[in-house]
């Protein structure tokens, strides 16, 4: 078509360009990628979060099993009877989720579950103080149990306390909701039990 000393040349299917319905396909297919790439990303990230607070739970149980394991691996038998009951290693209180005993520096110690946290009193050095071994948080503490075995003098065992633990996740966020430890340990005493 000419117009003037103008030529208007429209280029049909010569291969310069991109037709409109190659055009769409290309974008339905790069959309189609994107969209697949963001939700997986988007999954990772969900994934991350959920494993970050199932870690700080475990770091903050871990914490408090690593400070009582300690205290109760170097017990002593209380044999007069000025902590607790005499001639025993650890006592348990209160449905077994308190246990008290005489640490190595001859101080006697009691750890337990209060509000939702593990909590350490040195009666002997600083009756009164409560410390808390657990942040509440990150971490509520649902069970704390002490079982103890081998208290008996006349048995031929060892003084020893297994500990269990059930905490979980504190908070709104959907990745703490499902977070939960488990933790089982046993300590046995160092002292042997004569």
């Amino acid at each position: 078509m000419k117009i003037g000393n103008w030529e208007l040349k429209i280029p049909v299917g010569d291969g310069r360009g991109f037709t409109l319905m190659e055009t769409i396909v290309a974008l339905a297919i790069f959309t189609t990628v994107l969209l697949a790439s963001f939700s997986a990303f988007t999954l990772s990230l969900s994934a991350h979060r959920a494993i970050l607070a199932e870690k700080a739970i475990s770091e903050n149980v871990n914490y408090a099993v690593e400070f009582m394991s300690r205290q109760m691996r170097v017990a002593k038998r209380d044999g007069a009877g000025g902590c607790i009951a005499s001639n025993t290693t650890y006592q348990t209180f209160s449905s077994d989720t308190e246990i008290k005993f005489i640490n190595g520096g001859d101080e006697c110690v009691r750890f337990f579950l209060s509000a939702g946290a593990i909590h350490y009193e040195n009666i002997t050095l600083d009756p009164g103080t409560i410390i808390p071994l657990t942040t509440s948080a990150v971490v509520s503490v649902d069970l704390l149990d002490f079982s103890i075995l081998g208290e008996s003098r006349g048995d031929i065992e060892q003084p020893r306390a297994t500990i269990t633990i059930r905490a979980s996740g504190v908070g709104n966020r959907p990745e703490v909701q499902g977070a939960r430890v488990d933790i089982q340990t046993t300590v046995v005493a160092r002292g042997l039990d004569i």
